[in-house]
């Protein structure tokens, strides 16, 4: 009878125990899974199967892989064709995505992995990184003065060369021609008024035009280590100019011409207006234009053509 005594007072203190227990225990887990929830954006917890790219592309594969941001569906979807076209096929997702390595799912809130995939280029290129941290393009942090502001104002690599979509240029023709006409892309969206102002026949309105021996900016400019024109290491900078043209297969018998005709590159516009005739003719052209409503006939837009390269050549 004790025995039995013994073992009912046992399962009830037991069946007490674990009644009251874990409702505390449980509306901890919750709590935690609730902030995680909000910590991470995600409604699941998951681990992947590994960290190389089949893991990554368990996701970013499918097209359907969209996130609200801003008030927007933003697609995080990565062409795993494309993406084993370009010249980075062998290099894992966290080559690049450094930051991702111990955060699965990744951390909501965190807008710096861009910055860090953007950047993460210097590790196995560092030729080109230790040009750009000395042009610029490279942030000149002040004293008293919050670097990650201050660098957020400066490209990187990715800005300009794209992420998972780059092409290969080492010996590939066809990446080399496609680089060359994204002039906008990697400089113009930044340089708005210099991509407008380069417009003169020869090189400007040339290469806006498709020609593929039209110098894009970096031909005259630089790549990596650019300078502004004031900087004796700068390409265009005045004692450089002869060595810079000179370096255009056009362009063997440079001369002082050439160097001359340098300045007009983004001046274009500029000259033409300072000539009288020409301000003459822009006055009539706009008389007419406003005879037929705004609507230039096309044999106006084709006669002013001629008479601009006749000013400009003349």
């Amino acid at each position: 009878m004790i025995r039995r005594a013994g073992t009912c007072f046992t399962v009830i203190a037991s069946a007490l125990f674990f009644a009251l227990i874990p409702p505390y225990v449980f509306a901890q887990e919750t709590r935690e899974k609730i902030e995680a929830s909000v910590q991470t954006g995600y409604d699941v917890e998951f681990t992947l199967p590994t960290a190389a790219q089949a893991g990554c592309l368990v996701c970013h594969a499918d097209e359907g892989l969209m996130l609200l941001r801003a008030e927007s569906l933003k697609s995080f979807y990565v062409d795993p064709e494309e993406f084993a076209d370009g010249p980075h096929s062998e290099v894992q997702c966290v080559g690049c995505h450094l930051d991702f390595v111990s955060q699965m799912p990744h951390i909501e809130g965190i807008d710096d992995w861009r910055r860090v995939a953007k950047s993460a280029c210097k590790n196995c290129h560092d030729g080109p990184h230790i040009q750009l941290s000395d042009s610029v393009h490279a942030p000149q942090i002040e004293v008293g003065e919050d670097p990650v502001e201050d660098e957020r104002e400066y490209p990187l690599c990715g800005d300009c060369h794209g992420g998972h979509d780059i092409v290969a240029l080492t010996d590939n023709p066809e990446g080399q021609a496609a680089l060359h006409r994204d002039g906008w892309q990697v400089c113009g969206r930044c340089h708005e008024d210099y991509w407008d102002s380069y417009n003169d026949y020869y090189h400007g309105r040339a290469y806006k035009r498709g020609a593929l021996d039209a110098p894009a900016c970096w031909e005259c400019h630089g790549a990596h280590a650019v300078y502004p024109s004031s900087d004796r290491r700068s390409q265009v900078h005045e004692l450089r100019l002869e060595e810079t043209c000179g370096s255009c297969k056009y362009h063997q018998d440079v001369n002082e011409a050439y160097v001359g005709y340098s300045v007009l590159i983004h001046g274009h516009r500029e000259v033409l207006e300072a000539n009288p005739l020409y301000a003459f003719f822009q006055r009539i052209r706009s008389f007419i234009s406003g005879l037929f409503g705004r609507q230039e006939p096309q044999q106006i837009r084709e006669a002013s053509a001629v008479f601009d390269k006749t000013v400009w050549e003349g």
